[in-house]
């Protein structure tokens, strides 16, 4: 009997291409692990409704084709950032920096400065930064993963995200501040639009499956207390190339080595507030791709997107009104949450940062156990005054980059 396909052995890799129409060069492209990857290639259906004397139906057409993907992963640093910068439509770049300077203190809840600001600097709230160059007996706040809570021009608030306790400490030592890695968002203007090729290499039958003109169209990231966080995409494109013997993508690069993410080693902020009750998180962006069947190309060759749209759930257990409240109100509130894969100082983080989010239900359970609050959300763009906010839906911070 010859060999079969089998999931193990088959290697997903993606590049991005130059343009629209562009195969990406084939020694470029990366390895994509995932949990599950599909990509196929889809047809409307049309049934002639003819009435024949036969009494039996006489055709069946298809329409368009175009190709459809969907990555099912686990949630880690560097891997997707092509594909995250790709939905929010926008290249990662540095964060807020502060250069070297001898008027920042350290405090219980944070860091103060009698000169400069944070906000001019370019910090906002749901940063994860690092600190160096505080001395002893405060020199364990360096080299420190620190969520920041909130902004205001002389204070970065937040918290260690291994556990640990600021160490005060009057201002005087040479001290400087920078978020970790960089970040994307979707910007007002300047909107990128990134077209990939992915291949899906069956390497045990020597079958290799080329998609080209790819665009992400979505992606949703789940958060639960004991388990892996996952990461999830949606790709939508035109074309399937013909399958070859020998794949295209001759040397992709290996997959980046970070670790995984669960909400164990999270943090989650809502109204600035730091919160130590929440049991659940998901976010969905959907960047509304769509692909226009045409007339005369049995191909589909036009792609369009629509806005960005977020939405998502937190859970959290029932302790007070203040989440009724939020939704009864129809307050609209900022909300920041961070992933961290492991317990150590410098562990690879992943952040999100919302600025404004609307809960749009909140639904008490019963039993008997601990009462749980689930809260429904859409995300804004933010349109406030307030500088400690970009003005976008959410921003995506990878420490890795």
């Amino acid at each position: 009997m010859a060999s079969t396909a089998n999931g193990i052995d088959s290697v997903i890799v993606i590049s991005k291409q130059s343009a629209e129409g562009s195969k990406a060069l084939s020694g470029g492209g990366q390895v994509y692990p995932r949990v599950t990857a599909t990509f196929d290639t889809d047809a409307d259906k049309y049934s002639s409704n003819e009435i024949d004397p036969s009494q039996q139906q006489v055709d069946t057409r298809l329409g368009n084709f175009r190709t459809s993907g969907a990555i099912k992963a686990e949630a880690a640093c560097g891997t997707y950032a092509p594909l995250m910068a790709a939905l929010l439509r926008r290249d990662f770049s540095a964060g807020g920096a502060t250069a070297a300077q001898t008027t920042i203190a350290a405090a219980a809840g944070g860091l103060t400065r009698s000169a400069g600001s944070w906000l001019a600097d370019g910090f906002d709230a749901g940063n994860i930064v690092r600190i160096s160059g505080m001395a002893a007996p405060a020199a364990g706040n360096n080299a420190k993963n620190f969520f920041v809570t909130s902004v205001t021009a002389t204070n970065l608030n937040g918290q260690f995200m291994d556990g640990s306790a600021m160490v005060a400490k009057a201002a005087g030592d040479t001290v400087s501040v920078a978020a970790a890695g960089k970040r994307s968002f979707t910007p007002l203007t300047g909107h990128t639009t990134d077209w990939f090729t992915a291949e899906v290499q069956e390497t045990k039958i020597g079958v290799n499956r080329s998609f080209v003109d790819q665009l992400v169209s979505k992606m949703d990231i789940a958060v639960q207390p004991n388990g892996i966080a996952t990461l999830d995409f949606t790709l939508m494109g035109k074309a399937e190339g013909p399958s070859t013997p020998a794949p295209y993508f001759t040397a992709p690069a290996a997959a980046p080595v970070t670790g995984k993410f669960s909400g164990a080693t999270a943090l989650l902020s809502v109204n600035g507030i730091p919160s130590q009750i929440c049991t659940g998180l998901s976010l969905s962006l959907d960047g509304q791709v769509k692909v226009d069947p045409v007339i005369g190309s049995k191909y589909a060759t036009a792609a369009s997107r629509g806005k960005v749209l977020g939405s998502g759930q937190f859970t959290v257990l029932l302790q007070d009104a203040a989440y009724l409240d939020y939704f009864k109100s129809e307050a609209e509130i900022p909300l920041a949450y961070a992933m961290a894969s492991g317990t150590a100082p410098l562990a690879d983080v992943l952040g999100l940062a919302m600025g404004r989010i609307k809960i749009t239900s909140a639904k008490v359970d019963d039993g008997e156990k601990n009462k749980i609050v689930t809260c429904a959300f859409d995300v804004l763009r933010y349109k406030g005054a307030d500088a400690q906010h970009e003005a976008t839906t959410v921003t995506i911070q990878d420490s890795t980059l």
